[in-house]
């Protein structure tokens, strides 16, 4: 999976902000607010990434035991691709 493009994230006074761009504007109406590990995992796909690859790296970045982050994982997957943020 990947995020998909014409979006851009920001770090605005310690928030994090995931904005459309471009064409993106008119069909994505508004903005996203992001946590620190959802603007992590955003940075993550940036490039093609497995979620087994997603889970490893937030091991390597958070002190969480690996139930929680799976589930946070899934959780915030879930989500951006509701939002219609990821490529498959």
């Amino acid at each position: 999976m990947k995020a998909k493009s014409g979006f851009v994230l920001r770090n605005v006074a310690g928030e994090y902000i995931l904005m459309p761009v471009g064409e993106n504007i008119a069909n994505y109406k508004g903005s996203v607010i992001l946590n620190k590990v959802s603007a992590f995992i955003w940075e993550k796909l940036e490039e093609p990434v497995s979620r087994e690859d997603l889970l490893a790296a937030v091991l390597g970045e958070f002190d969480v035991e690996e139930a929680t982050a799976a589930k946070d994982l899934d959780d915030i997957l879930q989500r951006f691709d509701e939002l219609e943020l990821l490529e498959t």
